[in-house]
């Protein structure tokens, strides 16, 4: 049978590793938003540009495409 000291460090250790664990999942949630936010300005920035420059927008495009099937058929 444990003894009482054994049980409290046991009881002191499992909310240690709660409150790091929630501390983590709090850190993660924070930077899952961050990135989010981020992916979205960038996203918004880029239909706008599409927007106000579409031929411009294929071209670079376009020669996108081309780099990578010449990437692809190395």
């Amino acid at each position: 049978m444990a003894s009482y000291s054994e049980n409290k460090f046991g009881a002191e250790a499992e909310r240690n590793i709660r409150g790091a664990a929630n501390a983590a999942q709090d850190k993660i949630h924070e930077t899952v938003e961050h990135a989010q936010a981020v992916a979205q300005e960038q996203y918004d920035r880029v239909a706008d540009h599409i927007r106000r420059k579409p031929l411009q927008s294929a071209g670079i495009a376009v020669g996108i495409g081309f780099a990578l099937a010449l990437l692809a058929r190395r």
